[in-house]
C-alpha cells in the first residue's frame, strides 16, 4: 500500500512539474484558438473577428504582451547575471513532443563586454562598469590588475550561481557578483 501511494504521490509531483515548464496560454489567446474548431465558416469568421478584436483589446491595455524569440534572448542576455526567473521558463520551450524540430530557447552561459571603467580602492573588492551599462563586482580576493578601462572581458556562469570574469589581457580569472 505504501508503495502505491509513493508512485501515486511521485506522478502527481512529477505531473506539475511538466506543467509548470509549459507557460500557459493567455484566455485572449485561447478563444483564438478556440475558433479554429468551429465547422461553419460564417460563425468561424465571426467567432475569429469577435477572438481577435479582444486580443487586440488586451494588448492594447497591457494584460498581454507580445513577444518574438529574438527579444526574449536580448533580454534574456541583458538580464545576465542577475537572480530572475529564465525566460525559458517564463516563455516555455518552443521544443515539445509536438513540435521537437522548433528551436529551443537558448541558454545564455556567457556573455562578452567591455570595461568602461574600473573602481579599485585599497582593501576594497574591485567594480568593474560596463560599456552596457552593467556593474559588476569583485567578490573574491584576485588581483585585478590586468581589467582596465577599454579592455574586453568575457563573463561566464561558473559553479553554484556563480560567475567567472576573464580579462582579455591575461591573469587569472575573477569571481564576480552582478550590482547593476
Amino acid at each position: 500500500m505504501r508503495i502505491i501511494l509513493a508512485g501515486l504521490a511521485f506522478i502527481a509531483l512529477t505531473g506539475s512539474v511538466a506543467a509548470q515548464e509549459q507557460a500557459p496560454t493567455p484566455d485572449a489567446l485561447g478563444r483564438v484558438y478556440a475558433c479554429r474548431s468551429i465547422a461553419d465558416e460564417a460563425q468561424r469568421l465571426a467567432c475569429y473577428d469577435g477572438a481577435v478584436g479582444d486580443l487586440q483589446t488586451a494588448q492594447n491595455s497591457g494584460n498581454l504582451v507580445a513577444v518574438d524569440r529574438q527579444r526574449a534572448q536580448d533580454v534574456d542576455r541583458e538580464a545576465f547575471g542577475f537572480s530572475l526567473p529564465s525566460l525559458s521558463r517564463i516563455f516555455g520551450n518552443a521544443s515539445s513532443a509536438s513540435n521537437p524540430s522548433a528551436p529551443q530557447f537558448e541558454r545564455i552561459d556567457n556573455i562578452q563586454m567591455q570595461i568602461a571603467g574600473v573602481t579599485a580602492r585599497r582593501n576594497m573588492p574591485s567594480t568593474f562598469r560596463m560599456t552596457n551599462g552593467q556593474v559588476w563586482v569583485q567578490i573574491d580576493d584576485e588581483n585585478a590588475r590586468n581589467a582596465r578601462e577599454g579592455g574586453s572581458v568575457t563573463i561566464e556562469r561558473a559553479s553554484m550561481g556563480s560567475y567567472l570574469m576573464h580579462v582579455e589581457a591575461g591573469g587569472p580569472a575573477i569571481r564576480v557578483r552582478r550590482q547593476q
